[in-house]
């Protein structure tokens, strides 16, 4: 019996220090809590979105793969079902690499640099674009995800450069210069809020550049034209 009481008690002991201890935590949290930035906020409640979009990509990649492998199954039974299976996970890989012109809802984000009137009355421009402002605006469209896009049409796959030239900057091998117009196929309300975050890569190249953000639903992003060819990767042998 003085065992039964003595763990009782032991519970119980444990129990209010626990309970001391999340309550304290608690507080701290609302203590923090109060002092965040409404930039803080806003970057904590994209990244809650992004996380929640990375769960559901997630998930919804899980089920294609079980329904490839379910009509992988009832194709082996059926000779005849087998190729039109193959042809669909062919155009998959297709728009994945980036060979497939795509259609959707996203965002048009036109980027061209202030002018002014000089004394003389002609134009004089501010400061150009530089590729790195299209790199970090394309970068925040792929963290936001973005699942495809062009630059001035150029499809941006894995292997696309981009890298001033002179007066110029070079997309694919090929020369634009200002306006440059960047396509992006997704949830048009996470890449704009995406881009519009307050201290944000658009907000940060709004001083300097004339950035214009509008969603679109009905967005054509070009397939990737040039050829590809693997010269020296190969695939992992696996038994080897």
């Amino acid at each position: 019996m003085n065992k039964k009481i003595g763990g009782q008690i032991a519970i119980l002991l444990v129990s209010i220090i626990l309970g001391l201890m999340l309550a304290s935590q608690f507080k701290n949290v609302q203590r923090v809590g109060g002092n965040v930035s409404l930039q803080r906020t806003q970057e904590l409640t994209s990244e809650i979105q992004k996380l929640k979009q990375e769960n559901d990509a997630i998930s919804k990649q899980l089920r294609e793969y079980e329904k490839s492998i379910w009509e992988y199954e009832n194709a082996a039974q059926d000779d005849g079902k087998v190729s039109e299976t193959l042809h669909k996970e062919l155009d998959r890989a297709r728009m994945l690499a980036g060979f497939n012109d795509l259609q959707g809802s996203g965002v048009i984000v036109t980027v061209k640099p202030y002018t002014y009137q000089s004394e003389f009355g002609d134009t004089q421009i501010v400061s150009n674009v530089n590729y790195e402002d299209l790199l970090k605006l394309i970068n925040e469209l792929n963290a936001a995800g973005a699942e495809a896009i062009s630059v001035n049409n150029e499809r941006i796959i894995s292997t696309s450069e981009i890298r001033n030239a002179g007066d110029y900057i070079v997309i694919n091998t090929n020369r634009y210069s200002i306006p440059f117009e960047i396509k992006a196929i997704g949830n048009p309300e996470t890449l704009e809020a995406a881009l519009k975050l307050l201290g944000g890569v658009a907000d940060e190249l709004s001083t300097v550049l004339d950035i214009e953000i509008k969603r679109s639903d009905n967005i054509k992003v070009l397939k990737y034209t040039r050829p590809m060819q693997f010269e020296y990767a190969k695939p992992v042998q696996e038994n080897k």
